[in-house]
């Protein structure tokens, strides 16, 4: 065979091997990784509590390339959720210290919030966590470092 045949399957194997590596790349998208766009969590929330969740879930990838159908599903199905509580955390009973004169409000962190919590945390900046849910509840300190080392 011709030399520039083999050059020419040599830049094909290549080409292909480019393109698969970049599909699993663009497929393999970390959900606690992204920054959503605020208003896009607005109207995907829109559609999930008046019961669209298809629609949803559609919007949602749409907006988030990369963004898997399972990843989507369980962030529309928390934006649909009724609000929890906080987490739960230990306050001083393990140690002997009696129960806090003031419990952390029973306000939940909200989705964005906690997507960028979750963002900043597994970035290693655990401080700038914490600050972002102190900012969005009315946590103590202790409250929101166990929440954050919990995510």
């Amino acid at each position: 065979m011709p030399t520039w045949v083999w050059i020419v399957v040599a830049v094909l194997v290549v080409v292909l091997s480019l393109m698969i590596v970049a599909r699993r790349t663009v497929a393999g998208v970390d959900p606690t990784q992204l920054l959503l766009d605020p208003d896009l969590v607005g109207r995907v929330r829109a559609l999930a509590q008046s019961n669209q969740k298809i629609a949803a879930i559609k919007l949602l990838r749409d907006g988030t390339p990369g963004l898997g159908l399972a990843a989507a599903k369980q962030m529309v199905d928390r934006m649909a959720a009724p609000p929890a509580g906080p987490p739960a955390v230990d306050l001083g009973k393990s140690q002997g210290v009696g129960p806090p004169e003031e419990a952390p409000s029973r306000s939940s962190v909200p989705l964005e919030v906690e997507l960028q919590v979750r963002s900043l945390a597994s970035a290693g900046q655990k401080i700038q966590a914490i600050k972002l849910v102190r900012e969005h509840t009315s946590w103590d300190l202790h409250t929101a470092k166990d929440y954050v080392d919990g995510l």
